[in-house]
């Protein structure tokens, strides 16, 4: 029971794992004040499992940031992106590129510097000032030898800068080879000071042992398929809620309702009266080929069940799994006075058809509708499986008749057998006067004829009370071979 139980639970984690999904959060830990970004897996056994943020995940996050400060502060954030406008743009280049990058400046500044030589060594000479000349010659070199420095070194930046930019990337190529199992950051819930969803700014519940967040659904499921059928709906009172197959249609009769596929459907209206919600409820077989129309009439408050199928004719038991014993009350479509029940289970059943079971619950003073569509059956076996449950049950049901009916013959011919040992008691008394008479008299023949209608009619009620006695004998034994 217990390897059950841990199974169970196991199956049920594994379910949630696979429609969960990953979140971003920012969390503080107890022993550090400041704020870290990951997406958070799920809560297992205490652990909280967080994944690193990728870089376009980074991206975004600062971009929210950014945009939740525009908000907060819109001159700082204005402050913020003239700043990045002036920020020069550094390109990354590869350790092979920076060095020709760097070569092609170098030869770039000799030649500027060599017509800057040239040029000045010709002002010197025209102005005739030799010591000038000699003086701007240093001056030069000085600056030649500056320029090749810094040349030097930008080229050393570059390559320093490439280098560490291929380096990064192999990190990160390192760490997506990496299993996903091993990229879980794993802390104990309690070493948390907080957790806050950055999708929702809401608070991470860390006070559970195992959570995960849910798949997002957006689709919402059309209260009824969508078709080219209208169906007008009126009701008595008018102003009644429409509801069709217990959800709310959020509209108020008379009214229409539109595009629905034909077929079978549970329709039922609702009015608060004397501060009671009344109910009316109908199923109907709406067709797109006719004007459909329908008047339902609130009723009384009862708590009622409302089984409708496809097909009809099913039968419906509550609370109790069929078997060849018992028989169905109900056939649908039905509407059934019951309860109010938590957890009610209705067994359907019908032969073609795949017996079918649905857990729902009985709300006091409401209609309650169920719908179901059973499956047919394409398995020839099958069908004539159920078809022999059939015919066991009927005959059970015919023993079962019998066996009652074997009471009435079994009584009247105790009746008529008891009457008739009563006539031949008497009839035994009569002869016993008789014999004793020396002379035969006028009483004596009474006596005699008496003796003998009291035989008479004994025999008569015996044969009687004999025969019913067998009757019911052998209803009795036909009905309990057929009953079990």
């Amino acid at each position: 029971m217990k390897m059950f139980r841990i199974f169970s639970v196991s199956l049920l984690l594994l379910c949630a794992v696979a429609f969960a999904r990953e979140v971003p959060v920012r969390y503080v830990l107890l022993n550090d004040a400041a704020e870290h970004d990951a997406k958070f897996v799920k809560i297992a056994k205490d652990t909280v499992y967080l994944l690193p943020l990728d870089s376009s995940e980074v991206a975004e996050i600062q971009k929210q940031d950014e945009a939740l400060l525009n908000q907060l502060d819109p001159n700082a954030a204005a402050e913020d992106s003239l700043a990045e406008e002036k920020e020069p743009v550094q390109e990354e280049l590869n350790p092979v590129e920076a060095a020709e990058d760097s070569a092609m400046v170098a030869d770039s500044l000799a030649r500027v510097d060599s017509l800057a030589r040239v040029d000045s060594l010709a002002k010197a000479n025209s102005a005739d000032d030799f010591e000038a000349a000699l003086l701007a010659q240093e001056n030069q070199a000085r600056e030649d030898s500056l320029a090749r420095e810094k040349a030097i070194a930008d080229s050393i930046q570059a390559a320093n800068d490439s280098i560490r930019a291929a380096e990064v990337q192999d990190s990160l190529a390192k760490i997506a080879a990496i299993p996903v199992e091993e990229k879980y950051i794993k802390i104990f819930k309690y070493e948390f000071k907080r957790m806050t969803n950055l999708e929702d700014g809401e608070a991470v519940n860390l006070s559970l042992s195992d959570f995960v967040f849910a798949e997002l659904t957006d689709e919402e499921e059309p209260l009824y398929p969508a078709g080219n059928a209208n169906v007008l709906v009126t009701s008595y009172p008018d102003s009644c809620e429409i509801f069709i197959n217990g959800e709310s249609l959020e509209i108020f009769a008379p009214d229409t309702i539109r595009k629905i596929k034909p077929g079978k459907y549970t329709i039922s209206v609702r009015k608060m009266l004397k501060g009671v919600d009344w109910w009316g409820t109908k199923t109907v077989k709406i067709d797109a080929d006719s004007l459909n129309k329908i008047r339902i009439e609130v009723e009384r408050p009862t708590t009622r069940l409302t089984v409708a199928t496809i097909p009809d004719g099913v039968e419906v038991y509550m609370d109790e799994q069929p078997n060849e014993s018992i028989l169905p009350k109900y056939l649908t479509d039905v509407s059934i006075e019951t309860e109010p029940s938590v957890q009610k289970v209705v067994y359907l059943r019908k032969v073609g058809y795949l017996d079918t079971a649905v857990t729902v619950e009985v709300k006091a003073f409401m209609p309650n509708p169920v719908y179901v569509e059973l499956e047919a059956v394409d398995n020839s076996s099958v069908v004539e499986m159920q078809r022999e449950y059939d015919r066991e049950r009927t005959r059970r049901y015919i023993g079962r008749g019998l066996l009652w009916s074997s009471i009435a013959p079994i009584i009247a011919g105790g009746v008529f057998w008891y009457l008739a040992e009563r006539d031949w008691s008497d009839a035994a008394d009569k002869k016993t006067a008789y014999n004793k008479s020396a002379f035969e008299s006028a009483d004596t023949q009474k006596l005699v004829k008496k003796n003998k209608d009291l035989n008479d009619s004994g025999d008569t009620k015996g044969l009687i009370g004999l025969g019913f006695g067998i009757l019911g004998v052998g209803l009795f034994v036909t009905g309990f071979v057929l009953a079990f």
